[in-house]
């Protein structure tokens, strides 16, 4: 039996497979279309899946779409009569996302000739979040905390896992809502909601949260019976919806917002992203706490937009709310995709669980044959790069790692979820003090307060960070042991901490191995990671695209597969013509239409 779930007109659209119980793949829209956090029908994403799984689109057997219409239309009047008629825009807004996926059914027939053969399901969206965390663990009773901006009205979903089923303990309806807060203020501070949440909680660091801590603590008020409220007195998303956000009374007490363009950023937006980080911690943090003692379960598991912020998700770990933490790597709305086949294959069907998510490789690979035709395209007698197949890629890495290239890492199968896990990766020496501000001019062009992230082996993790708690997912944020901060500045942020990943050589022996031959030539047992891509762009899929970015950023080598590209020149950067690099890349969405 196939099942497919996929989401779309919201953002992070994804589509994942899975067969009588397997997971087979997911994959984000954005991949193919080169188009960060893109809302559109994943038909790329879907085609790809049924590909895999080695059907047509016409045999699945059931689809699950990650939100409920006609749950959202009864929320949606609930709301209209209580802001009247300040909500009428919001409404109608809300309301014509709900006809497109009304019309779904009639977009998969016509797209993919799906018929009556194929049952459409809608399934409550903090359910899928739920799902896609609890039902993919090895644990088979946990708590379950789910934030993100909104499903169809819910903001917050606290409830408990037993075997299949997953029962709610405690609602956070719209507008009370973290996420559109933490979004809401993103955008304040220049950066794009839903998209520039991860950028703020970098700056945070920075700033001093004291100084507005008391604003964000009336912003945002925790209650006894583990839930949280807005003081809608700041805002006005709640009626206008986005992007009209605030009320005069949030510019009287922080300011004018930052503007977008400013390239520089004052103390008194860093303060403000202190605080906001700081708040969003603690409210965090309470509802983990309420949610422990009202379940007595020691294990939780976490999904959401939200649960994207590492260093809260580290808290409730390291302050002991939880002895085991478990984060779904696509916490975001990607990931519903997952939670909706697995909501339907246990919870509905009442198919046992089989099945222990615990990677996330589980996206797109190419073959040798496609390294291969992109180098032969791309890499010719005028551009000043080397190219051979090694025997030993990982140890050739390691060198290059260890004399002080920055290499870009492109193997197996695509990481799931926004974090670059070893497959797609650009990598550098974890020891050097001037590599992180060369990776972000140079590599990434990107801000420099932007962190970057250690890759440990895990059965090393606990001798450089404060926890060897595994973190495959570089979702948890840990201290930096303080002895060893100055032996790896590069992934130490300005707090003394680090976003870790933790590296299984069951799951990623190409880079564990990577890892480990780094460690022989300098006792560091870790690298540098970053995900392999520039700034506004998503992370790469196809070999032209690897090759592209190489070629037009500071790097010096470019791994794909077994295959090394070495650069002759520094102006190797620019050997590509802007007429090639228009056509590599126009190449390389031809082959996303033909799906592979």
């Amino acid at each position: 039996m196939h099942i497919l779930g996929f989401d779309c007109y919201g953002h992070d659209s994804a589509a994942a497979i899975v067969r009588d119980g397997e997971m087979l793949g997911l994959v984000e829209e954005e991949r193919f279309l080169r188009k960060k956090h893109v809302a559109d029908f994943p038909k790329h994403s879907i085609q790809w899946c049924c590909d895999i799984a080695g059907i047509k689109p016409s045999e699945l057997d059931h689809i699950v779409y990650y939100w409920d219409p006609k749950l959202a239309r009864m929320e949606r009047v609930k709301h209209l009569l209580k802001y009247f008629p300040k909500s009428l825009g919001l409404i109608k807004s809300r309301g014509d996302k709900e006809v497109n996926m009304r019309r779904l059914p009639k977009l998969l027939a016509s797209e993919f000739g799906i018929t009556s053969r194929t049952k459409i399901h809608y399934a409550q969206h903090h359910l899928c979040h739920a799902a896609s965390s609890f039902l993919t663990s090895p644990f088979e009773e946990s708590a379950i905390l789910t934030i993100d901006a909104a499903g169809e009205w819910d903001c917050t979903w606290m409830g408990v896992g037993k075997g299949l089923d997953m029962t709610c303990l405690k609602r956070q309806h719209f507008p009370n809502s973290l996420g559109l807060v933490y979004g809401a203020v993103t955008e304040f501070l220049g950066f794009k909601f839903a998209s520039g949440e991860g950028k703020v909680m970098g700056l945070a660091p920075y700033g001093d949260p004291d100084r507005y801590i008391d604003i964000f603590r009336d912003v945002i008020k925790t209650k006894p019976d583990g839930g949280y409220e807005v003081d809608l007195s700041y805002f006005t998303f709640h009626y206008l919806g986005r992007p009209n956000w605030f009320t005069q009374k949030f510019y009287d007490a922080l300011g004018p917002p930052r503007h977008p363009d400013e390239k520089e950023f004052t103390q008194h937006y860093m303060d403000i992203s202190a605080a906001l980080q700081r708040r969003t911690e603690e409210v965090g943090l309470h509802m983990a706490k309420w949610l422990r003692e009202k379940t007595g379960i020691n294990k939780v598991c976490l999904a959401g937009g939200v649960c994207l912020n590492s260093v809260m998700n580290g808290r409730i770990l390291l302050e002991g709310v939880f002895d085991e933490v478990i984060v779904q790597p696509a916490a975001n709305d990607a990931g519903t995709a997952i939670g909706g086949c697995y909501w339907l294959w246990n919870t509905v069907m009442r198919q046992p669980r089989t099945y222990v998510f615990d990677h996330a490789y589980f996206g797109p690979w190419m073959e040798d044959s496609d390294y291969e035709a992109a180098i032969k395209k791309l890499i010719t007698p005028d551009v000043q790069v080397d190219h051979k197949k090694v025997d030993d890629a990982p140890a050739q890495a390691a060198r290059m790692l260890a004399d002080g290239k920055i290499i870009a890492w492109f193997q197996g199968r695509m990481e799931m979820g926004p974090r670059a896990l070893g497959n797609r990766s650009i990598l550098a020496d974890p020891r050097s003090n001037e590599v992180k501000d060369l990776l972000n001019a140079r590599v990434k062009f990107r801000e420099g307060f932007r962190p970057f992230a250690p890759s440990v082996l895990e059965d090393k993790t606990g001798e450089w960070f404060n926890s060897n708690y595994p973190s495959p997912y570089m979702i948890l944020v840990y201290d930096v042991l303080e002895e060893k901060r100055q032996l790896v500045p590069a992934i130490t942020h300005v707090d003394g901490t680090g976003r870790v990943q933790s590296v299984s050589k069951k799951h990623n022996p190409r880079y564990y191995k990577l890892i480990q031959e780094f460690e022989k030539i300098t006792g560091v047992s870790m690298v540098l990671n970053t995900s392999f891509n520039i700034r506004g762009e998503p992370i790469v899929h196809r070999p032209e695209q690897a090759i592209e970015c190489f070629l037009k950023t500071g790097m010096d080598a470019l791994f794909l597969g077994d295959y090394v590209l070495t650069k002759r020149t520094e102006s190797a950067a620019k050997a590509l013509t802007q007429e090639q690099l228009v056509a590599a890349h126009a190449n390389a969405a031809a082959m996303d239409n033909d799906l592979p």
